[in-house]
């Protein structure tokens, strides 16, 4: 695994944002096959990274249209670093929490 500092210089914030998504247990689903093969590289570089411990693609067919949906689990360093990150962001930011 990565020191923090070069996960904060590797991960983009499309990358953030994807592994933010599957930690969360969610699923990631495009009907365009650009979108989701894009996904799936950038899904394989996490996991090279050792960023997600668990990645899963899937196809399935709706009303005649080829959906590829992702799942997967992320490294618990990882989601350590996305935690830190999102801290730190807040602290850093000026704007005001909302409080309602």
């Amino acid at each position: 695994m990565i020191s923090y500092e070069d996960f904060l210089a590797n991960a983009d914030a499309e990358d953030i944002r994807v592994m933010n998504l599957l930690s969360q247990g969610h699923t990631i689903s495009f009907n365009d096959g650009g979108e989701a093969e894009a996904m799936f590289q950038r899904v394989v570089r996490l996991d090279s990274a050792g960023f997600v411990l668990r990645a899963s693609r899937h196809f399935e067919r709706v009303d005649g249209v080829l959906w590829q949906r992702f799942d997967g689990l992320i490294d618990p360093v990882a989601a350590n670093y996305l935690a830190r990150a999102a801290s730190e962001r807040v602290q850093l930011s000026r704007d005001p929490l909302p409080t309602d």
